[in-house]
């Protein structure tokens, strides 16, 4: 046996366990295995301290490639990463990040974890925030060369001007510190990437499910990172480097939950300072299935320095009283204004699972400064009028008051029961219907499911999905009878169709 110890290589400070001043692990190890961790320490794709390696590590050399750049030679990587010998969080080098990757999509479907346990935050162990409010004197430099940085600065600037500072800083969770720094660029972004945020405030909750699932869903049919975002005190045990390579827990230093405001607003506060490049926003309540990753590139694509704003996929109804779809459901559904100046919904409702970019930053900040801070703010009177507010409302009176136009396709069913239609590609007739602003029907993507509020029956889904081999020959896209497998495809049958995908 071997003690082996990993300090956190990261630029955050702190401690390399969120309950622990530094990780050591013990580990019996042999042969292949034993040769392999040894030359990953000796050549950077394991972060190790001066002095670790031996005299006999040309030996060691000998008998195993060294994993930078041996695409082909993974078998001890991913064998001591399976038997939880090293841990991912501290690989480097994109041979290491291949063999995790293949690791985690190759893992099976887990039962969903529900308990937490509270840990000490990050803040009270001198973690520094991703981003925080700046001085006079950083102001009155010019500014970033990086516009990412630029507009990221002016979003901080908007909401520390309206003072609200504390919704600026979210950190790195210390176990996850050496995950974030191997899969953000030396400025500390991440290139494309998931986020979901989420409160545990019991030892066992559903959410808690439902976040693990979401995780795992992300892990086997994902490539991208997915950043985490808790608003409390309480993490899952299982939440963990091992299992999760992938994922990078964060911390949020104030709620927005207040009263006359909803929970949910975190989000778009997760979304602002969470230094995400292209991102895509999921609820708890969502999994996800294969082909999502194609989001990242269409959201590229699409939220620009032209258009530098976030986009939300069309919903499920179009809450707009004229359209004849509206009739069916409560009145109290319907979207009705207090004040008569308020912009005209110009497009259908928009459901709040939105893909943005660093472009989107400055204009997410202002509206949103406008509802957390009215009376600092020089927000419309109309929006002050109108009380209480949550992320979704917000983002589409936002969208009508600048006129946008672009809205995705249905990536965000309306249930998991909705992929018996994709298993066996029945096809649909009209798909949420209106008479005003798709009276064909909307196309629905099979990207991800929402309303998944129920761990045990999201489980039972996801295992049929889980095994990809029949999704060759599997349409993704469904709209009017049909099933397409583009999004080119789908314009070239119908061109007047207003949704992107």
């Amino acid at each position: 046996a071997i003690l082996v110890t990993f300090p956190s290589p990261s630029p955050f400070q702190g401690p390399t366990n969120r309950n622990e001043n530094l990780s050591t692990r013990a580990v019996p190890m042999a042969g292949r295995a034993l040769a392999t961790l040894a030359v990953a320490a000796c050549h950077g794709a394991v972060a190790a301290p001066a002095g670790t390696c031996g005299a006999d590590e040309s030996a060691m050399l000998q008998a195993v490639s060294a994993l930078r750049g041996a695409a082909s030679d993974h078998e001890g990587a991913r064998a001591a990463l399976a038997a939880g010998l090293i841990s991912p969080g501290v690989l480097n080098g994109e041979a290491a990040q291949a063999a995790m990757v293949r690791l985690a999509h190759e893992r099976k479907l887990e039962r969903p974890e529900y308990s937490s346990e509270e840990v000490k935050l990050p803040w009270d162990l001198g973690v520094r925030p991703l981003a925080s409010c700046r001085s006079k004197e950083a102001r009155a430099q010019a500014p970033a060369a990086d516009e990412r940085q630029a507009r990221l600065d002016s979003a901080a600037d908007t909401y520390c001007d309206a003072g609200l500072g504390d919704f600026v800083e979210i950190y790195v969770d210390p176990a996850f510190a050496a995950s974030h720094a191997r899969l953000a660029d030396k400025d500390g972004w991440l290139g494309e990437a998931f986020m979901t945020y989420y409160t545990a405030t019991q030892p066992k909750q559903e959410v808690v499910g439902e976040e693990d699932l979401l995780l795992q869903s992300i892990h086997h049919f994902s490539e991208r990172p997915i950043v985490v975002v808790n608003y409390g005190k309480r993490v899952p045990k299982s939440w963990t480097p091992e299992r999760y390579p992938n994922m990078v827990l964060m911390h949020a230093k104030k709620s927005a939950a207040a009263p006359g405001l909803s929970f949910n607003m975190n989000k778009i506060n997760c979304m602002l300072f969470t230094k995400i490049r292209t991102g895509l926003a999921l609820d708890a309540d969502q999994f996800a299935n294969h082909g999502l990753d194609f989001m990242f590139e269409r959201a590229a694509e699409e939220s620009t320095k032209d258009y530098p704003y976030p986009i939300l996929p069309v919903h499920w109804m179009s809450k707009d009283g004229e359209s004849s779809d509206m009739p069916q459901h409560p009145p109290s559904w319907v979207w009705t204004w207090k004040d008569k100046s308020a912009p005209r919904q110009n497009q259908r409702w928009s459901h709040s699972h939105p893909t943005w970019t660093f472009y989107a930053l400055p204009w997410m900040a202002k509206w949103t400064s406008y509802v957390l801070a009215p009376s600092k703010t020089n927000g419309p009177a109309w929006l002050k009028a109108q009380g209480f507010w949550s992320d979704e409302p917000l983002l589409n009176v936002a969208a009508w008051a600048d006129n946008l136009q672009k809205q995705w396709c249905k990536y965000d069913l309306t249930g998991p029961g909705d992929f018996i239609f994709y298993l066996h590609q029945w096809n649909y007739s009209k798909i949420h219907p209106d008479s005003k602003y798709y009276p064909k029907g909307v196309a629905k993507v099979f990207f991800t499911a929402h309303a998944a509020k129920d761990p045990e029956d999201s489980y039972k889904w996801l295992s049929k999905l889980w095994d990809e081999s029949d999704d060759e020959r599997r349409l993704l896209i469904a709209y009017d009878g049909k099933w397409f497998g583009s999004g080119k495809a789908l314009k070239a049958y119908d061109p007047s169709l207003k949704c992107i995908i």
